[in-house]
C-alpha cells in the first residue's frame, strides 16, 4: 500500500496536569518558612488577596513560636470551604476596609525578601533550550520533582508511571536538564551528583571509571586518608588516589542549595508531639502564616466596573481566580500535613511516649494509605519537615524506614551504636547475639552493615588502632 499524507484520528487516555495541579504539588514539600515567602510573593502580586483583620496580631514579629503555634482544632474553621465563597455573594460584602491595605504591607515588610529558587533558576534555562513541547513538558516535570539539593524527590520510574512518554523523549530531556548550572543536578543522591559533575567537567571515561568507584564505595577510607589501602585494592598508584580525593573536594555535594529561596538557614517545626501526662498532645504551627480571604473592595471592582473595559474585567477575574486556587492550596497542604501528622503520631506513639529506642518499622506507603493519599505525594509531604517532639527536633522522613521485624533500623542503628560504646571490642557476630537476647533478628551481615552507616570501624580495625 503507497504511502501518502494524510489525517487519522486516535483515542488514547493520557494524564496531564495543569498549572494549578503543578503549584499544589510544589508547595506540599516546601518547609514552614519557604512557604510564608511564597504567599508574600503571591500577596504583593495579587491585589485580590486580602489578610482578614482577625490575623493582624499574629502579624506582629516578636511572638514565640509557641505563642503563635495555635491547636488545630479551632484552626479548622477558619478553613471552611465557605471562608472564601460568601466572599463572592453579591455586592461588596463587609463594605470598604480601610486597614485592609496596611495589614497587608506590614505582612509584607515582616517578611524577608528571597532570591531566585533552584526551580525558577533551571525553568530560565529550560526555556532557552532546543527542545520539542513533549520534551519540554517533561523538563517541566523533572524540574518540579527536585528538592532543595537538587536530588529526585520521587524516583523516575514513580515520576513517569502512567505517561505517555516515550523512553527517547524522557532521556532527552533528562539529559539536556543535567546540563544545566549548577551541574550536578536531577540524580538521586549526592554520590551521583558528585559523578555527574566530574562527567560534566569533562573527565575521560577511564578516569570516571575509577571516580565512580571511589564515590560509590571509598569514600569513608579516603575521609581517613587510607589512600595506600584504597590504591593497593584497586591497582592504582597512591599519588593517583590523592588526586581523585584532591577532585573530590573540589565539587559540590548538595548543588541545589546554593539558590535556596530562602536566606536564613534555621530549622522550623511543621508541627508539635509533646507528652502530657500519659497522652500525646498534637500541635501544628502556623509560624506567622496568616489566614488570607478575597479583597471585598476587589471583587466589588467586578459589578462597578464598565461592561465594555474587558480588559480591566479580565485582570479582575483572573486575580480573583488565582487567589481562590492559592487559598485552596494552602488549605489542602494544611489539612493533608494534619491528618499525616495524626496519623504519625498514632503509629509512632511508642516513639513520642518513651523515646527513640520505641521507634517502629513504617514505610511511606503505608502512612499514605492510612491518610487516603498516593505514595509519590506523601513522599512530597515529608520533604524538608521537622517535628518537634520531648526528644529532640527530627526531620519528618526519620520516622519512615524498612526495619528488623517490627523494630525501625534506625532504632536497631541506635542500639549498635550503644552496645559498642560500653563494649568497643565487640564483633559483629557478637552483636548480633545481644540483639537476638532482646528478640531483634539481625544477621551478621546485617550488623555490619548498620554499623558502616554508622560509620564505625570493623572490632579488627578497632582493635589495630588501639595497640
Amino acid at each position: 500500500m503507497d504511502n501518502y499524507p494524510g489525517l487519522q484520528q486516535t483515542l488514547r487516555t493520557e494524564q496531564t496536569l495543569s498549572p494549578q495541579m503543578l503549584q499544589s504539588l510544589a508547595l506540599l514539600p516546601m518547609p514552614i518558612t519557604e512557604l510564608k515567602q511564597f504567599i508574600q510573593s503571591e500577596i504583593e502580586s495579587n491585589p485580590a488577596l486580602e489578610i482578614p483583620e482577625r490575623e493582624f496580631d499574629n502579624l506582629i514579629p516578636d511572638k514565640s513560636v509557641s505563642e503563635r503555634a495555635e491547636h488545630l482544632d479551632d484552626r479548622m474553621d477558619d478553613y471552611d470551604s465557605s471562608f472564601y465563597e460568601n466572599a463572592f455573594s453579591g455586592g461588596i460584602p463587609g463594605g470598604f476596609d480601610p486597614e485592609a491595605s496596611d495589614r497587608k504591607q506590614q505582612m509584607i515588610e515582616n517578611s524577608s525578601a528571597g532570591g531566585e529558587s533552584l526551580s525558577e533558576h533551571l525553568l530560565v534555562q529550560l526555556g532557552e533550550s532546543s527542545l520539542t513541547d513533549v520534551q519540554y513538558e517533561i523538563g517541566e516535570l523533572l524540574i518540579g520533582n527536585l528538592d532543595a539539593n537538587g536530588f529526585y524527590i520521587v524516583p523516575l520510574s514513580t515520576l513517569f508511571e502512567n505517561r505517555q512518554y516515550s523512553q527517547q523523549d524522557i532521556e532527552t530531556a533528562l539529559s539536556v536538564v543535567r546540563s544545566f548550572d549548577p551541574y550536578g543536578i536531577c540524580v538521586p543522591d549526592f554520590k551521583e551528583s558528585l559523578i555527574l559533575q566530574a562527567r560534566n567537567s569533562g573527565m575521560n571515561e577511564a578516569d570516571l571509571a575509577i571516580f565512580s568507584e571511589l564515590v560509590n564505595n571509598r569514600l569513608e577510607q579516603l575521609k581517613n586518608g587510607k589512600f595506600s589501602e584504597v590504591g593497593l585494592s584497586l591497582g592504582i598508584p597512591t599519588q593517583d588516589i590523592e588526586s581523585f580525593y584532591s577532585i573530590i573536594k573540589t565539587l559540590t555535594p548538595f548543588p541545589g542549595r546554593s539558590y535556596d529561596s530562602h536566606e536564613e538557614s534555621y530549622i522550623v517545626p511543621e508541627f508539635s508531639i509533646h507528652r502530657h501526662n500519659d497522652s500525646l498532645k498534637l500541635e501544628m504551627n502556623r509560624a506567622n502564616l496568616p489566614d488570607l480571604e478575597i479583597s471585598p473592595q476587589f471583587s466589588g471592582l467586578l459589578e462597578r466596573n464598565d461592561s465594555q473595559d474587558r480588559e480591566a474585567g479580565a485582570y479582575i477575574r483572573d486575580s480573583i481566580r488565582q487567589a481562590k486556587t492559592l487559598i485552596s492550596q494552602v488549605k489542602m497542604r494544611y489539612e493533608t500535613l494534619y491528618r499525616s501528622a495524626l496519623s504519625l503520631m498514632e503509629q509512632q506513639s511508642d516513639f513520642f511516649l518513651n523515646g527513640p529506642r520505641f521507634l517502629k518499622t513504617l514505610t511511606l506507603k503505608q502512612l499514605a494509605d492510612i491518610v487516603g493519599v498516593h505514595e509519590t505525594t506523601m513522599s512530597r509531604l515529608v520533604q524538608n519537615k521537622y517535628v518537634d517532639t520531648d526528644w529532640g527536633l527530627y526531620p519528618m522522613k526519620y520516622f519512615f524506614s524498612q526495619g528488623v521485624a517490627d523494630v525501625s533500623r534506625n532504632a536497631v542503628k541506635d542500639m549498635i551504636a550503644d552496645i559498642l560504646k560500653e563494649n568497643p571490642g565487640l564483633s559483629d557476630q557478637k552483636i548480633s547475639d545481644l540483639l537476638a537476647k532482646e528478640n531483634i533478628k539481625c544477621a551478621r551481615r546485617t550488623v555490619a552493615k548498620y554499623r558502616a552507616e554508622l560509620n564505625i570501624d570493623s572490632s579488627f580495625e578497632r582493635g589495630s588502632r588501639k595497640g
